[in-house]
């Protein structure tokens, strides 16, 4: 069961990130910067590894939220704020919770905070609206 109003948290969204899954990323979405993919280049910059994509962080918390409230569910506004670097070869995890329940004529809508997480290090934090139809969320 999905996460209903607030202090209800959503189920995590765990997602490892490797090489090759960097490589894809940056040829779906034509992002060709080699400090997402060369590990050569990523050593010369001072860095371990290639750099994961910021984009990815926004595509995984409105994935987070799509699979809590299924495909009748909108995301409308997803804002976030980078806090640290992640690398290929990282796991991240997306948590979060419900803050706000509220309805609007034929719809409800959730505010969300979310939270990507290697290990106990926030890499990005959001605020998430998600609407739904009003009939998904019990009373």
């Amino acid at each position: 069961m999905s996460a209903q109003g607030p202090g209800d948290a959503l189920s995590p969204l765990e997602r490892h990130f490797s090489a090759s899954d960097l490589v894809l990323y940056g040829a779906a979405t034509w992002d060709w910067h080699r400090l997402h993919y060369d590990q050569a280049f990523a050593s010369e910059m001072g860095l371990d590894a290639p750099i994961i994509d910021g984009q990815i962080y926004g595509a995984l918390f409105a994935k987070q939220a799509m699979d809590e409230f299924g495909p009748k569910a909108f995301v409308r506004r997803l804002e976030f704020r980078m806090r640290n670097m992640a690398f290929a070869g990282d796991t991240l995890v997306a948590r979060g919770e419900v803050t706000e329940r509220r309805a609007e004529e034929t719809r409800e809508v959730l505010s969300l905070n979310q939270r990507l997480l290697r290990g106990e290090t926030v890499i990005a934090q959001a605020t998430t609206e998600v609407s739904l139809p009003a009939r998904t969320i019990c009373r």
